[in-house]
């Protein structure tokens, strides 16, 4: 599957002991930091945001997005042994150019967390449910706030920023994508033969996926039919199938074709489940 890595279009790091001050083009504007530094009301978070809306077309329209991970290059690590990194979205709007941490966005919801170690090395944390929902428009991308530890002092740990001069340590959103979308699960539990699985509507798709359990005491055979509307349906033969008793099989189906469906000529006793995915073009 395609993987998309972006880079993101926002980052900076706020501090409450500069409360007022923006930190994008300061000395120190090529990291992120999160934690405590000199006590627990010394507290560094950071903002990013990404853009992964299909208009930005980085993941084509129509794409199924299969998972996403937040990707940050660890230089720091002052607490003394591993720390938590933890991710929230945010539910407002920020400028990263004046943004600080008086007027920083409201945070959202937990994301996620990975435990950060004590050597520089590359932390991914699993942001998939979020990104899927960005994707789509069903979550505002606001962007994310990183928190670390926040109850004592010396718990700072640093990531590199897209201000870093080495781009290969810059954060990253790595995103792994499929063509088009897929459709909700149909099935259905048969018993006995001959009989047929539910009609699936292929109208503006263009694979099926079935998955089938055969839950009898003896070989379930098959094959899938194909149909057009108004025509009789015709049995595929390149795709008949032997299936032991106890076991699963597997048709990936592509066809430019109206209607599929699945075609059971011999069965045993008991009961067979069928289940059946689409993704549209």
């Amino acid at each position: 599957m395609p993987v998309t890595s972006l880079t993101p279009i926002k980052n900076v790091y706020i501090s409450s002991a500069y409360p007022d001050r923006n930190f994008a083009n300061r000395t120190q504007g090529d990291v992120l930091f999160a934690g405590t530094f000199t006590g627990p009301n010394d507290i560094y978070r950071s903002l990013l945001q990404f853009d992964v809306s299909p208009s930005n077309r980085a993941i084509p329209p129509n794409s199924t997005i299969e998972s996403a991970s937040l990707v940050l290059t660890l230089y720091r690590n002052d607490n003394p042994g591993t720390a938590t990194l933890e991710v929230f979205d945010l539910v407002d709007f920020f400028d990263q150019n004046t943004v600080t941490f008086n007027n920083r966005p409201p945070a959202g919801f937990f994301q996620g967390s990975a435990t950060v170690p004590g050597v520089p090395t590359v932390v991914r944390i699993n942001l998939t449910v979020l990104v899927q929902g960005w994707y789509s428009g069903a979550i505002p991308n606001n962007g994310l706030e990183l928190r670390g530890l926040e109850n004592n002092d010396s718990n700072i740990i640093g990531f590199r920023s897209t201000r870093f001069p080495n781009s290969e340590n810059w954060p990253l959103l790595e995103v792994t994508w499929s063509k088009g979308t897929l459709s909700s699960t149909v099935f259905d539990v048969l018993a006995g033969a001959p009989t047929m699985s539910p009609l699936i509507d292929m109208s503006g798709k263009e694979q099926a996926t079935f998955i089938i359990s055969n839950n009898t005491n003896g070989t379930l055979q098959g094959s899938v039919l194909v149909q057009n509307s108004g025509f009789s349906p015709v049995s595929d033969p390149s795709t008949a199938f032997s299936i032991p008793a106890g076991q699963g099989h597997v048709i990936n189906y592509t066809a430019a074709v109206d209607f599929l469906r699945l075609s059971f000529t011999a069965a045993g006793s008991g009961s067979y489940l069928v289940q059946c995915k689409t993704r549209d073009e």
